[in-house]
This record gives structure tokens, C-alpha cells and sequence, in this order.
């Protein structure tokens, strides 16, 4: 078995592709849109997994008013209220968010309860969307404090804006010296970049995207799932260490 550690003080997650798997019901529901309108959508899937709404929209589908925002509200909660059945939980996501909050020695130790999590969520998805999978597939794991959408940056990723402010909020939050060191788990190209680009070491998850295209994106580990990746160390300092077991390789 291949194993590798990694270091850091905080870990950012991306929510669609990455915590849980909405691909079927996204492309689903972009698809009726599409038909509706007459657009491609083979070719808007070349760039809509991770990409806000918003953009989508406005490349796609300037004919849509999307007059604040409603646009994006229509066929989000066509997504968050019509496609649950289609939702599911990627292997290992649970199990790892679980172990962030705890100290794996010191077992009354839990960072939930004080408020104070390891880690966050930074989302392309709507409020609405993002935060409905903490009311129903994930309810038990429970919504992060930090916890960035597309209405809480001006510009999407590949851009780091998004990344960089959960960063800056944990940094403060657990008194860290900013920049403090991160990690970004990401299923898209663009997210991957937005972690890079902020200087965050980059775990890319197969379930929408090739490992080569991780791999291009600039992902330093690729996995199938978060099943390959454990907390071995989680100190009431902040300090995390994350395992990596039989990553993927580049061919």
C-alpha cells in the first residue's frame, strides 16, 4: 500500500462532486433547461461542473432575466427540491468530516461543539441549494459556521476568492499566523486551479472529471473517493495530519 502524509491547519472542501454526488441531477436538470431553449447541453457540461450558476447562465442563456438572482433560484431548487432521490454521499465524506471535528486522542474533545471546525465549505452552488443538503443527506453531519456560496464572492472559481476567505475566516477564528496551510478536495478543474492559486495543496476526487484532467488542473493527489484519505492527528492547536493511501498515479 502507498501511503503519504500531509500537513496543514485547515481543510476547505468543495460541496458538489466532492462531499456529495449531484451530477445526475444537475446535468438532469441543466438538460430540461436546455431543451427548453434549444441549447447544447453537451457543450454546456464542458464547463458547468464547478462553475457558478450565475456564469452558466449568463453564457448559456442570456435570454433568461436573471434580475437578482432568480434565474439561478429557479433551477437550483429544481436541483435541491425535485432530484433528492438522485443524491448521494461520497464514499468516505461523512467519515472524514466526522473525524475533523474530533481529536482522535482525546475523544471528549469536539471542536463541533465549540464551534470551532477544521473545516469548511466553499461552494459554486446557490445558499439555497448548498445549505438544503445540510437539512436532509447530511443533516447529521450539520452545516459548517464557515460556509462560502456563489453569492458570497464576486467572481468564481478558478478564481481563489472564495477559497482564500474560508482560509482567512478559519485563520482568525483558531488565532493561526495568515496565510495559515490548507488543504483544498475538489472534483473540478476550476476548483483545483482556485485551491493552487492560493497556494493550497490539492486533493482532486474522480467522481466528475478524469484523473488527467485533475492531474492538468494541477491536483497533487487524485483519489476515487475520500475513503483514501484519514485523520491520523488532530490537535486542539490546530494541527492535522492527513493520510493518503493508494492515491492514483499520472499514467
Amino acid at each position: 500500500m502507498t501511503t503519504y502524509t500531509v500537513d496543514t491547519d485547515v481543510c476547505l472542501f468543495d460541496l458538489d462532486g466532492t462531499i456529495i454526488t449531484t451530477i445526475v441531477a444537475a446535468e438532469e436538470a441543466w438538460t430540461k433547461l436546455c431543451n427548453q431553449y434549444n441549447v447544447d447541453p453537451i457543450e454546456l457540461f464542458k464547463i458547468s461542473h464547478g462553475t457558478r450558476t450565475v456564469e452558466v447562465l449568463a453564457k448559456f442563456f442570456p435570454m433568461i432575466d436573471n434580475t437578482d438572482n432568480k434565474g439561478v433560484h429557479l433551477l437550483e431548487a429544481d436541483i435541491a427540491d425535485n432530484y433528492l432521490d438522485t443524491i448521494g454521499i461520497i464514499p468516505g465524506a461523512k467519515e472524514l468530516l466526522f473525524a475533523l471535528d474530533k481529536d482522535p486522542n482525546k475523544e471528549s474533545i469536539n471542536f463541533k461543539n465549540e464551534h470551532k471546525r477544521k473545516w469548511a465549505i466553499v461552494t459554486s452552488g446557490s445558499p439555497y441549494m448548498a445549505t438544503s443538503w445540510f437539512s436532509t443527506i447530511l443533516k447529521d453531519v450539520g452545516k459548517p459556521d464557515v460556509f462560502i456560496t456563489a453569492e458570497n464572492v464576486s467572481v468564481g472559481k478558478p478564481d481563489p476568492e472564495g477559497y482564500w476567505t474560508a482560509r482567512e475566516i478559519l485563520s482568525k477564528t483558531w488565532n493561526y499566523k495568515s496565510p495559515c496551510r490548507s488543504v483544498v478536495f475538489e472534483d473540478a478543474p476550476v476548483g483545483v486551479k482556485a485551491g493552487k492559486a492560493m497556494g493550497a495543496i490539492a486533493i482532486g476526487i474522480t467522481s466528475s472529471y478524469s484523473k488527467e484532467t485533475l492531474f492538468e488542473a494541477g491536483a497533487d493527489y487524485v483519489v476515487p473517493d475520500l475513503t483514501h484519505v484519514t485523520v491520523i492527528e488532530n490537535t486542539e492547536n490546530g494541527h492535522i495530519v492527513l493520510q493518503i493511501k493508494n492515491p492514483l498515479q499520472r499514467d
